[in-house]
């Protein structure tokens, strides 16, 4: 089993699979407030029936941990703003 980490994820959706490309941001060593290129770290594909599985199990999952701990996870807005989401509409 390969263990991955991202930080960031790009989602293409055709008629047929959706494939998640996953990346990490670099940091450059000496100039710890830029960023380097990211670096992709895997791929994965699965079909549209998976996918909307596996968007409606993480949902449940997270809404479980917040209820749990009695606190929203926080999004910045600059965030939501950037990929088009609203707390109300989506979540």
């Amino acid at each position: 089993m390969v263990d991955i980490y991202c930080d960031m994820v790009q989602v293409s959706i055709s008629p047929f699979d959706v494939l998640l490309c996953l990346s990490q941001r670099a940091i450059v060593p000496n100039a710890p407030n830029l960023a380097a290129a990211p670096r992709q770290v895997g791929c994965v594909r699965m079909s549209l029936e998976h996918a909307k599985a596996l968007s409606i199990m993480l949902r449940k999952g997270l809404k479980c941990y917040e209820d749990s701990v009695g606190q929203p996870i926080p999004l910045h807005p600059e965030v939501r703003s950037g990929i088009g989401i609203s707390l109300e509409e989506d979540w």
